[in-house]
């Protein structure tokens, strides 16, 4: 065997090995294409892109407790709660198309039940839960559960304005200028008639204040209520309100009597702490027929940013009490 004899055969050795460890090569599949979660900043802070679609959605709650008391109460009154909101919005040709969920969860530990078939009190777990609000929004219009149209009320912890959370069908129409006009179709009962209950509100927003009058009509119990509350801007730091209300019998929208007053006054003392104060006077009780009236004042104080404290105290008294009543509560908020 010459030399070019032993090259060719070792080239051709080295080939075969190559080809063999070719065949065997592991082919390695390409990445599938990933879609990162994007910001979308259309609507505000904390909203994101639901991946794959142009509808943006924001993922928020809070965490509360609360601690009530009232003097003529045995001890205090302790609640844990938690609630979950989903805020999801994209736009249409007709406006932003929005839809909110939020849902109430709480816990006031054990609490005494009665118990007739067996005649007998026993301790047992509180949890409940709820839904807050379930509604879309689209242009002017919003169905579902919301807020009474008749909702409203002035600064602080002892006023009332009447209604609650209630289905309905809602249109408001923005006139431009502050203006707005809306009218809503609720229904408190379930199964009862074919008559919702009428609501309509007129608000006049600008620079020094505003003015909300309010108005409703209880189809199942044909009674009716107005409402008047004004906002006036004293300064960038104090502002004052005023409310008046008209029942003309027993409703979801009444507050038990058949007219009230009140003012209250809200102080910004630093960027973290407002303090607010101010009273109401109820006539004519519906069922009892007294004059009654509250006084109150809160302090709300931020701790650090999504962590807030509000400490109210309210003293009620009137015809229709045997001596007043204190109540108030600590209540803790840390939302996200």
């Amino acid at each position: 065997m010459n030399i070019k004899s032993l090259l060719l055969g070792s080239a051709a050795a080295l080939l075969a090995v190559s080809g063999a460890r070719a065949a065997d090569a592991v082919v390695v599949a390409e990445p599938e294409p990933m879609e990162y979660v994007r910001i979308c900043d259309v609507y505000g802070a904390g909203f994101y892109y639901i991946p794959g679609t142009e509808t943006c959605l924001k993922v928020g709650g809070l965490v509360r407790y609360q601690i009530d008391w009232r003097d003529d109460d045995d001890g205090w009154k302790k609640t844990a709660a938690a609630r979950l909101k989903l805020d999801a919005r994209s736009e249409t040709e007709y406006g932003t198309f929005r839809r909110y969920i939020e849902l109430h969860f709480q816990n006031q530990g054990l609490k005494e039940y009665y118990n007739p078939e067996l005649d007998e009190y026993f301790l047992a777990d509180s949890t409940s839960s709820w839904i807050r609000y379930a509604y879309f929004e689209l242009g002017g219009l919003m169905v579902g559960r919301n807020d009474t149209l008749f909702d409203g009320g002035i600064y602080g912890e002892f006023d009332e304005g009447g209604g609650d959370f209630i289905n309905q069908i809602r249109y408001t129409f923005d006139a431009g200028n502050g203006i707005a006009i809306s009218a809503s179709l609720e229904e408190a009962d379930y199964n009862y008639d074919y008559t919702p209950n009428v609501a309509g509100k007129i608000s006049v927003a600008q620079g020094w204040g505003g003015v909300d009058l309010f108005a409703a009509y209880d189809a199942t119990a044909e009674e009716y209520a107005l409402k008047a509350i004004a906002t006036f801007k004293a300064s960038d730091a104090v502002s004052l309100q005023a409310i008046a209300s008209y029942n003309s019998g027993l409703s979801f929208y009444s507050i038990g009597y058949e007219w009230s007053l009140g003012a209250s006054v809200e102080y910004k003392a630093t960027d973290k702490l407002t303090l607010t104060a101010g009273g109401q006077y109820f006539g004519d009780d519906l069922v009892l027929g007294g004059n009654d009236w509250t006084i109150g004042a809160v302090a709300d104080y931020e701790i650090v940013e999504n962590l807030n404290a509000k400490l109210a105290l309210n003293y009620d008294d009137g015809e229709n009490y045997a001596d007043g009543v204190f109540s108030g509560f600590l209540r803790l908020d840390a939302s996200f």
